[in-house]
């Protein structure tokens, strides 16, 4: 298959024996999105585990007056909503949107469950993934919590080599834009960042 179910990371190492019967019975759908198009709503209930298996996405928290901050962009393969499915009050805390023509496998609650119970491969590697997005979310709260956004913007530099977008950068960075300009002004000045022709870049 051009979108094999088993490329995602949840089955490394599985034992095909013991979880096709599971996929069998439940038939996951493969689901297709364009750039731009909502994959799950903030506040929507989560009854499903995602496996994206082509094309990229990113992660978005709306707050009540509106304002957006993007969390985190994730490639394919990857495991989507993993921590949510299980949660007492499972509901997406985040929007997804497809950041590039996507596919992803819709697997169910109670298979992956199934999944879980039959496999140690399978329930090893959801832990492992569980395990890993809450450490990117502790790591991300950190940032935000004793960083500056001076300290911060320096990272993301060291991180994607180049702001481009001031208004995408802000967004990842949870700031307004003019705060985003006047630290880069700042940087600037300072003769840590430099205007370059695709952006700006560390010096």
């Amino acid at each position: 298959m051009e979108c094999d179910i088993y490329d995602s990371p949840l089955f490394l190492g599985c034992d095909p024996a013991l979880v096709e019967p599971v996929l069998r019975k439940s038939a996951p759908r493969l689901a297709s999105y364009g750039k731009g198009e909502f994959i799950a709503l903030q506040n929507s209930v989560c009854r499903s585990l995602l496996l994206l298996c082509e094309g990229s996405v990113y992660v978005r928290m709306t707050s009540e007056e509106g304002r957006e901050f993007t969390l985190d962009t994730l490639t394919a393969p990857d495991v989507l909503a993993s921590a949510f499915i299980f949660a007492t009050e499972h509901v997406y805390p985040v929007t997804i949107v497809a950041d590039s023509p996507c596919r992803l496998w819709v697997v169910s609650r109670e298979s992956v469950l199934a999944m879980l119970e039959r496999d140690p491969a399978v329930l090893h590697n959801y832990l492992n993934i569980v395990s890993d997005h809450s450490h990117f979310l502790s790591s991300k709260i950190q940032q935000f919590v004793l960083q500056t956004l001076s300290s911060r913007l320096i990272n993301y530099l060291e991180k994607n080599g180049v702001v481009q977008n001031l208004q995408q950068t802000a967004d990842i960075l949870g700031v307004a834009r003019p705060s985003l300009s006047r630290t880069l002004a700042q940087l600037v000045r300072e003769g840590r960042v430099c205007k370059a022709e695709d952006g700006y870049r560390l010096v």
